[in-house]
């Protein structure tokens, strides 16, 4: 995994551009702690950090072609770079270094374009053709790793990371207020947008072409074609879990590609386990895996984490968290480029923190939840589903009012909050109650903290609009699938890959999600629904293929997020929000003191609301508010 940035300016590059390119290069150091490269001509410069994962003699960039007509600097790994290379290589095309880099570039002087379709692995990377003087940038099919960029009639501007690009002297950082929308309401930022006006983020499954200052978007790939098409259909059931065992087989050997140690994160649900019994199955040395807990028992994993280590026989790395994280939430928010309001991110960093002091690679279980529908929000969508039939004025007059007095518990399993947000929602479309689990603020809350001027603005505008975009996009699909469809392009997309790249990234860490190989995750889609979802069980097909491999405590465990317990913490920051004024949200002090009141007397369990408003604040004070090149040194 790398740091990459460029800059391209048809009338040429001035001297702040190149002071630009080393500035912001260096400035992602923490992404490739290995080495820094920079080049520049005329038109077009790019600057690289490098984190040594492949050919670590050879794959220094940015690197050119034989020829020098093509010149790329690329984040990332191409897990099938050496069958590419033995194609091309049949295609006379000539290799001066093992790196799967320059795969890439013969793949684009073959293929042109189309390369990106030939890649399996998870990459970002810019690309220039020095005949054409065309910019060709490309991001991974679901997005795993970043890319962001900036145009401004013949400049373009590309990195990593947001930070990197607001580096340049041009770039004014204000606040894009639909982008504040999406945050406030969700807790992220969704695509293509980022909390700063004018910068983008390239979509996942997309690339861009530039030439003369004209740029071209097109999406590569497309999950909803397979959504669409229906279920297929398998002689048995059997035929299907030999098909996904075969999947994952060859998804996780793909990803053991590595001239490093690695290693893997075990959590002890079903996701993780299975990723490690498959390396467990292609590796001959013994496996290495990490895990995170918490002093607060009921918040800790560690229990199963152990007991999947112990059956499979690794060698098994764990870690307390304790309360005194706080003085790594400003590290946290500078890392993370936006503001970004999953408590997780903090075990998430300690993890890859512990991680790294062993390996420099790390197979995880993420995107399971969202391939064979892991979440307790689908069966919440099926239970309303059947809801919708009790008449309105016994919804309206009897159920709603009692669970509304429902005392708040403050605790992990919190039934009351789950309750509320049920019923609150459930005479809504079901478009509308499957987002409603991913609410933090109201849209009222919204307008109280930020003002008639700015919701004059916004015209409207609310992030449901994107989801309901995105349930459009798989019409035909069932409604688990149009589900499963939307948390993929949201979610899992703008928020969990997010989480996993920065926190890795902040520890030169590169993490490796063999359950989101494409060619798995339209496998997945392609299931029917009863293979995924059937009745109250979770994940039917997965939990049956590894039966024979996992114990059955953790087959069959229910399932557990990756949260911290937010409750408990967001006491102490008062005095930290409620020091600083914010000229966009002019309603925030009033706001937290109000959800804290309530908090505190346990009328309502604000935790994750409190929580997106303590993370806005660091965010300003991290990236807007302090000196963009120094990451904030308190903190570990």
């Amino acid at each position: 995994m790398c740091g990459i940035v460029g800059i391209a300016d048809f009338s040429g590059l001035s001297r702040a551009d190149n002071a630009f390119l080393n500035n912001a290069t260096q400035l992602m150091s923490h992404r490739g702690p290995d080495g820094q490269g920079v080049w520049i001509e005329n038109r077009v410069g790019f600057g690289h950090r490098r984190l040594s994962i492949i050919d670590l003699a050879g794959g220094a960039q940015p690197m050119h072609d034989a020829t020098d007509r093509y010149t790329i600097t690329f984040n990332g790994e191409i897990y099938n770079y050496k069958d590419l290379r033995r194609f091309l290589e049949s295609k006379q095309y000539v290799f001066q270094t093992a790196s799967d880099t320059e795969v890439i570039l013969n793949a684009y002087a073959y293929w042109g374009t189309a390369c990106v379709e030939h890649l399996n692995g998870i990459f970002a990377f810019g690309l220039w053709d020095a005949h054409k003087h065309t910019l060709f940038l490309a991001r991974d099919h679901l997005g795993v790793k970043p890319l962001l960029y900036y145009i401004n009639g013949e400049r373009l501007i590309f990195a990593s990371e947001l930070k990197a690009i607001l580096r340049h002297p041009a770039i004014r950082a204000e606040i894009d207020l639909a982008a504040l929308s999406d945050y406030l309401s969700i807790g992220y930022v969704l695509a293509p947008k980022t909390i700063i006006r004018n910068i983008r983020k390239l979509s996942p499954a997309t690339w861009l072409t530039w030439e003369n200052g004209c740029i071209r978007l097109r999406r590569y790939w497309d999950l909803a074609s397979i959504a669409n098409q229906g279920p297929r259909q398998f002689a048995s059931e059997e035929k299907a879990i030999e098909e996904l065992q075969a999947e994952l087989e060859r998804a996780v050997r793909m990803q053991l590609v590595s001239d490093v140690p690695l290693g893997a994160f075990l959590s002890g649900g079903i996701d993780s386990s299975t990723v490690v019994q498959k390396m467990v199955s292609s590796i001959p040395d013994r496996v290495q895996t990490f895990s995170i807990g918490f002093k607060e028992k009921s918040y800790s994993e560690l229990p199963y984490a152990r007991l999947a280590a112990d059956y499979l026989g690794t060698q098994h790395f764990e870690q307390v968290i304790f309360s005194n994280y706080e003085t790594l939430l400003s590290r946290l928010a500078w890392y993370y480029d936006e503001p970004f309001s999953d408590t997780s991110a903090i075990p998430t960093y300690a993890l890859c923190q512990l991680a790294r002091q062993y390996v420099k690679v790390a197979l995880s279980g993420d995107g399971g939840d969202e391939c064979f529908a892991g979440y307790e929000t689908y069966l919440a969508d099926k239970i309303q589903s059947v809801y919708r039939r009790v008449p309105y004025l016994i919804h309206r007059f009897l159920i709603l009012p009692f669970v509304t007095w429902l005392p708040s518990t403050h605790h992990k399993v919190s039934w009351d909050y789950k309750m509320k947000q049920f019923v609150s929602y459930a005479r809504s479309t079901p478009e509308q109650s499957h987002y409603s689990w991913r609410l933090l603020l109201s849209e009222a809350e919204k307008r109280m903290l930020w003002g008639d001027d700015i919701q004059r603005q916004l015209g409207g505008y609310t992030p449901f609009e994107v989801f309901r975009d995105y349930y459009h996009e798989v019409s035909n699909a069932s409604a688990l699938n149009r589900s499963l469809y939307v948390d993929t392009k949201t979610w899992l997309a703008d928020a969990m890959l997010v989480k996993v790249d920065r926190a890795s990234m902040a520890n030169g860490l590169e993490v490796r999600v063999p359950l989101l190989d494409y060619k798995l995750v339209e496998f997945a889609m392609s299931l029917p629904e009863q293979f995924k979802l059937h009745g109250f069980q979770t994940k039917v097909l997965l939990k049956r293929a590894m039966e024979p491999f996992l114990p059955k405590a953790i087959v069959y465990r229910s399932k557990r997020g990756f949260n911290a317990p937010v409750a408990q913490w967001v006491k102490r920051f008062s005095a930290r929000i409620l020091e600083h004024q914010y000229e966009v949200l002019p309603g925030l002090a009033g706001m937290w003191t109000q959800l804290t009141e309530q908090h505190i007397a346990r009328r309502a369990d604000n935790g994750f609301k409190l929580w997106t408003l303590l993370m806005w604040s660091l965010w300003y004070q991290s990236i807007l508010q302090e000196d963009l090149g120094n990451a904030p040194l308190n903190g570990s």
